[in-house]
């Protein structure tokens, strides 16, 4: 259960507390951006509510709206130092990258709109409608490359290959709408690729519609029939990833629906393989990628064929996993998650973060942002009560109470679940 809006407090700390009748005591790592090594920040900024009405071309006595969704756009071969097909008089939005990584590739009738996930807007295509009665989010595309700090890449859609010797890691928040009208489904939601094998990116891992069945019958790389209707239900997705056997990927169908949340990818140097999260659940651990190659130096988000939704991301970052071994405002590493002071324990100190920070955004792991979404709320609480050290800060119902949760959860069933996930984690499955 991966929706979080609409999963009951039960499910929703199961899911947090026992995947496949182990219990998760970590969170997925987040990325960290190194002054010497290659990574990827793209975070779209700016005010989505802005038009940006002035007139670019003082002769135009009926300007177009320099943001609007069909303002003038840059070419394939960029204009004016714009992406290719990003907003030509539009300087208000920024779709391009901070620091690490280079876009080269825009694509559909995008816009900046509220996320979610931050202050700033979000990469989002939710017109299906446009002049002409076509559709303008048809095979909306995002593809971006890594680089090392300030430093162009080495091609438009060739960047600066992620390192196999260390771990790496690349997160993206994402929110999926099927609106009346849309009879197909996600296309690709999010897809790595390396170049490492030949002139063409091969994609190692994927992201993409559930309900694939053409999938393999004319390439392992055509998505064009893919669809997140699987059995009469929308927003269902899968994995598709290594091994290849007779040049179809493996597949694993991700279990329940997807609405939204923060997928995350780690490669591990260690034994050369990749877990899958979303949110705190970890989907599937220990997999290969499908070419063999983990060297990854590009990403694409969306894109694939004809079918399409509406698609928000947020948030895309690409970095190493940060071996420090020190808990703080990057999250827990080593340290119980939960453990928002980083003492070692789980307890009612940090049951007062948690109460002190409730409700409250833009905040770190120290804050209590135990998920590491950006926010402080019932499921960081969930985080907490899975791991609570019952023997150092007594019981847990007193201490809710004490830090001034128990008005402020939404659900007066809560405190029973913490209990059932306290027991969940007890017996170590559910």
């Amino acid at each position: 259960m991966v929706n979080r809006g609409s999963v009951t407090q039960l499910g929703f700390l199961c899911a947090l507390t026992c995947v496949g009748g182990q219990s998760l005591r970590a969170a997925p790592p987040v990325p960290v951006f190194s002054d010497t090594g290659p990574g990827l920040k793209l975070l779209f900024s700016g005010d989505p509510d802005t038009t940006e009405s002035s007139m670019h071309d003082p002769g135009d006595v009926a300007p177009s709206l320099d943001c609007a969704r069909y303002a003038p756009r840059a070419g394939s071969g960029g204009e004016g130092g714009k992406l290719h097909n990003d907003f030509l008089y539009c300087d208000n939005w920024d779709f391009g990258t901070e620091n690490w990584g280079q876009t080269g590739f825009l694509q559909g009738a995008f816009m900046l709109g509220h996320s979610p996930y931050s202050s700033d807007g979000a990469w989002v295509c939710d017109g299906n409608t446009g002049p002409g009665g076509n559709n303008p989010c048809v095979n909306a595309t995002i593809r971006a490359v890594p680089t090392f700090k300030n430093q162009p890449a080495p091609g438009i859609l060739e960047g600066v290959p992620m390192r196999t010797d260390v771990d790496w890691v690349v997160s993206v928040d994402f929110k999926v709408d099927n609106v009346p009208g849309d009879t197909f489904g996600g296309d690709k939601l999010f897809s790595l690729g390396t170049l490492t094998d030949g002139p063409e990116t091969d994609d190692f891992f994927l992201v993409t519609g559930a309900n694939n069945d053409h999938l393999g019958a004319q390439s392992s790389h055509d998505h064009r029939e893919a669809s997140s209707y699987l059995n009469g239900e929308s927003n269902r997705y899968k994995l598709m990833h290594g091994p290849v056997v007779n040049g179809m990927h493996t597949e694993t169908v991700i279990p329940g629906q997807i609405f939204e949340g923060k997928m995350t990818l780690h490669y591990k140097a260690s034994n050369q393989r990749l877990d899958f999260w979303i949110d705190q659940t970890m989907i599937l651990a220990d997999f290969e990628g499908a070419s063999g190659f983990y060297d990854l130096n590009s990403l694409q988000l969306g894109g694939g064929g004809i079918s399409f939704e509406n698609v928000l991301f947020d948030n895309i970052m690409l970095g190493v996993v940060g071996d420090t071994g020190a808990c703080g405002a990057q999250g827990p590493d080593t340290s119980m998650p939960g453990d928002f002071n980083c003492d070692g324990v789980v307890d009612v100190a940090d049951l007062g973060i948690v109460g002190a920070n409730f409700n409250v955004t833009q905040v770190t792991y120290i804050d209590g942002d135990a998920n590491l979404d950006g926010r402080v709320d019932v499921a960081d609480l969930g985080v907490v009560g899975a791991n609570w050290s019952a023997a150092q800060g007594g019981s847990l119902p007193h201490a809710l109470q004490s830090a001034g949760l128990a008005g402020l959860v939404p659900e007066p069933a809560t405190l029973t679940v913490l209990a059932l996930a306290l027991v969940c984690l007890g017996k170590r499955r559910c």
